[in-house]
């Protein structure tokens, strides 16, 4: 169970950074300033007070993929929270070793 946990994990993980990536990609890509209606370029998103002009299609997978990248990052809290697949807060309780106390004082 925790291979598939540590699969799941890994996944979930990386497919947040793709998905956060792609849909902010839209905002550093040539779309216009102006809406273009003969070519379906009517719904407007907010760069930094700049309107970007997206079509149905591209305003679909923008909002599409900042979702699944929450998805994504529920999912790997979840898992992570749950599951705990790489032993993080058994590693965190272990003791750590320290050297022998020397109880030979002077010089």
């Amino acid at each position: 169970m925790k291979n598939s946990a540590k699969v799941a994990l890994v996944v979930c993980i990386v497919g947040f950074f793709a998905s956060f990536f792609f849909g902010i990609s839209f905002y550093y890509r040539d779309f216009p300033s102006k809406p273009q209606p003969e070519l379906g370029r009517t719904h407007p998103i907010n760069n930094h007070g700049f309107l970007l002009y997206l079509s149905k299609q591209e305003e679909i997978e923008q909002t599409s993929s900042f979702v699944l990248a929450v998805a994504f990052a529920v999912s790997a809290a979840i898992i992570n929270r749950f599951v705990d697949p790489f032993d993080k807060r058994k590693r965190q309780m272990m003791p750590k070793s320290v050297a022998p106390w020397n109880h030979h004082r002077g010089p």
